[in-house]
């Protein structure tokens, strides 16, 4: 059976359930601004979207489109319900929304010296197994290593760089 989708906006009735989720499942140094979110979803380039199983709050996803690329931003699933198949269910809908495009995300790059490598590596063999492959597009942040990941692994880098100069430029609708 097909998750439900809803657009993440204030009138959502599990709007705060999805900012609270948003606040656990990522670090603060990977968080953007929640209303900087919010404002970008609003464009035809970003979808900030909730996902239901029948009534239940299953998890959200948020994406941002750039020249037949869908770089998903955040991806977490209800921590209550979580190793149920959620995570897989939500990819799939998503791969059915974008059914002609690459999708990509980023990991954090496995690292042994890491606290949560063993998170790490979970999460890695979590995204191969549901068709993402490893590209040797990499960011580097002041406390981690992210790898990019693909569902094509031909993925246009520059692509990936553009979607990512739109979402941080506050008049990025603006460039096409």
């Amino acid at each position: 059976m097909d998750l439900d989708i809803q657009p993440v906006r204030l009138s959502l009735k599990e709007y705060k359930k999805v900012k609270q989720l948003y606040i656990r499942a990522f670090p603060k140094y990977e968080r953007e601004p929640w209303t900087w979110l919010l404002i970008k979803s609003k464009y035809q380039r970003a979808d900030f979207m909730a996902f239901y199983d029948q009534e239940q709050f299953v998890g959200f996803a948020y994406v941002i489109h750039s020249h037949g690329m869908h770089y998903i931003l955040y991806l977490a699933v209800n921590d209550q319900i979580r190793s149920q198949g959620y995570g897989t269910r939500i990819i799939n809908e998503l791969r059915s929304l974008y059914p002609e495009d690459s999708l990509a995300l980023d990991v954090e790059q496995p690292n042994p010296q890491a606290a949560n490598n063993q998170q790490r590596l979970r999460r890695l063999k979590f995204y191969r197994r549901n068709g993402f492959f490893p590209t040797p597009k990499l960011f580097k942040e002041e406390k981690v290593t992210f790898q990019v990941l693909a569902t094509n692994q031909k993925i246009n880098q520059r692509k990936i760089d553009k979607a990512f100069e739109w979402f941080s430029w506050p008049l990025g609708w603006l460039i096409q």
